[in-house]
C-alpha cells in the first residue's frame, strides 16, 4: 500500500473511533517526557519507527522529516472517550521557532481538520 493510501486508511480508522466528533489535542515539545501518557508515547514510537516509509511532513512548511527536517513539537489528537489510538503530526524546528503562536495554532487546526472535516476547535480554558 502506498504512503498516501496508508495515511488515508489510518485517518478513516481514527475517524471511526472518534465519538461525536470530539477529540482531545496535545501540542507538546519534542523533548518533553511522555512518561504519564502511554498512549501518546506508543503513538510517538510508531510515528518515529515509520518515518522513512510514511514520510511525514511539517504542516506549516511541508518540510519532510524523512529528509532530515528536525522535530520541535508534536501535535497529538486522541478520541475524547475511551481512546485506543492517537494521531501524530509534528512541527519542524524552523517553523516552531520562527512562526508566531497564532500561525502555529492555525496550522494545527488545519492539520486537525483532516481528522474531523468541518470540526470546530474550542480552547478548553476559554469555555
Amino acid at each position: 500500500m502506498s504512503n498516501r493510501a496508508q495515511r488515508r486508511s489510518d485517518t478513516r480508522a481514527f475517524r471511526r473511533e472518534v465519538h461525536r466528533d470530539h477529540i482531545l489535542t496535545h501540542l507538546i515539545a519534542a523533548d518533553a517526557p511522555l512518561d504519564g501518557h502511554p498512549l501518546l508515547r506508543n503513538a510517538l514510537s510508531f510515528w518515529r519507527s515509520n518515518i522513512q516509509q510514511r514520510r511525514p511532513y511539517c504542516p506549516a512548511c511541508r518540510a519532510n522529516f524523512a529528509d532530515d527536517a528536525h522535530v520541535a513539537a508534536f501535535l497529538f489528537a486522541t478520541p475524547a472517550v475511551a481512546a485506543t489510538s492517537a494521531s501524530v503530526s509534528a512541527f519542524c524546528d524552523q517553523c516552531w521557532h520562527d512562526l508566531p503562536p497564532e500561525a502555529i495554532e492555525r496550522e494545527a487546526a488545519r492539520a486537525l481538520r483532516h481528522l474531523i472535516p468541518g470540526g470546530r476547535f474550542i480552547d478548553a480554558g476559554r469555555r
